[in-house]
């Protein structure tokens, strides 16, 4: 019998979309980025479901490990000739929208989809979360998953 293996990593091509922020309309409750936060998700599923392995255990522990990559605003950087260099008083770390916890919500809740359960039967089997968010550096822009089955 071949074991299971105890940890998958991939990568979601896009800016993160956070899910969390709603807004009543009469007696409906509405996610204001429904749209963006469906096609997030979806990418999310469908990439964790292309890397999960035959073998995977889906009522497993996990721990679950999130490297969100945000562009840069164009402000934070010179203009003219200086247009490809960072101002010197431009922020080393993001601080800003989207929260961090609403970005990991949207991975956490597609890698736990109650309909597809693609890696876990539900997100409560994440007993440890480790996440970032930060600024590219390079051509990606995205988020950087890895689940670890936990023993």
């Amino acid at each position: 019998m071949i074991p299971a293996p105890t940890s998958i990593t991939f990568s979601v091509l896009g800016t993160p979309v956070p899910q969390g922020s709603v807004r009543a309309y009469q007696s409906r409750v509405i996610a204001n980025n429904a749209e963006a936060l469906a096609s997030w998700r979806n990418d999310i599923a469908v990439t964790a479901q292309r890397h999960k392995p035959a073998n995977w255990d889906t009522k497993a522990p996990v721990e679950l490990k999130c490297v969100f990559v945000f562009p840069r605003p164009l402000h934070h950087f010179g203009s003219g000739k200086n247009s490809t260099k960072l101002k010197p008083m431009a922020p080393k770390h993001h601080v800003t929208t989207p929260d961090l916890d609403k970005v990991l919500r949207s991975v956490s809740d597609s890698i736990g989809d109650a309909v597809a359960r693609v890696l876990l039967h539900n997100d409560s089997q994440i007993c440890s979360i480790y996440a970032t968010k930060r600024y590219a550096t390079d051509d990606f822009l995205g988020v950087h998953i890895t689940v670890t089955a936990l023993s």
